[in-house]
């Protein structure tokens, strides 16, 4: 399975890209992802973040359909 990622603010900085595809398992959850970036990306398990799933934010047992897109967003400052 294959999962295309998007980085987005600070996120973008600790992966050094916008984008990227990455391998995972069937009935992967948002938690499984969220710890297979830590290992890649350690900094990112010190960071807030949350996840979108083909553009709906998830939680941690939000399941990852085949193909799907996802969107790591940080914190966003309002004015």
């Amino acid at each position: 399975m294959t999962i295309n990622i998007l980085y987005f603010g600070m996120l973008a900085e600790i992966s050094q890209q916008a984008k990227e595809s990455l391998s995972g398992k069937e009935n992967m959850t948002v938690r499984d992802l969220k710890q297979q970036l830590c290992e890649k990306y350690p900094e990112m398990c010190e960071r807030k973040f949350k996840v979108a799933v083909n553009q709906q934010i998830g939680d941690d047992t939000t399941i990852i359909p085949l193909s799907a897109e996802i969107a790591l967003l940080p914190p966003f400052a309002g004015g």
